[in-house]
């Protein structure tokens, strides 16, 4: 078979299941005058449109997923809730000392000399980062990173 004949053929055989997946093409062969493709617009809030098997449009998967996200988070036990934008544990408000940031920056310049951080030494840094102010947190995570980028500094975050 000629590539071209293939391609058409597996495009005709894609047209077809897709036709099929939908329920278009039952009603076809059963000769009933049902919407086209091109023509096919549901309200949105008819609940049997999402039951007839055609697909959902935009709108209606928003919805739909809303719906999803409202029923999950009602059900889900408090300890599993994602944190609201404003109640992030642990982050402060307030700057960090200056004698803080400079402790914090030199533990990170100590094991960028050394080349090395084990892992627990890796969490108990960035639980010293943690407590930093937004810049300051910023400034020593970006310098930790750099270090290990380069391969100045191996370990794992």
């Amino acid at each position: 078979m000629k590539p071209i004949l293939q391609i058409v053929a597996i495009a005709l055989a894609f047209a077809l299941g897709m036709a099929a997946a939908s329920g278009r093409l039952a009603q076809w062969l059963a000769g009933s005058d049902g919407p086209g493709l091109a023509g096919v617009t549901a309200s949105s809030n008819d609940p049997a449109a999402t039951e007839t098997g055609r697909c959902l449009d935009e709108v209606e998967m928003r919805r739909v997923i809303r719906e999803e996200l409202a029923t999950a988070a009602a059900t889900a036990p408090a300890g599993q809730l994602p944190p609201t934008a404003g109640a992030v544990a642990g982050t402060p408000t307030t700057p960090a000392s200056p004698e803080q940031v400079e402790l914090v920056n030199r533990r990170v310049d100590e094991y960028i000399r050394a080349g090395v951080v084990s892992e627990s030494e890796m969490a108990r840094l960035q639980g010293e980062i943690a407590t930093l102010d937004p810049a300051a947190r910023r400034a020593a995570m970006q310098k930790l990173v750099r270090a290990m980028n380069s391969g100045a500094l191996e370990g794992r975050l």
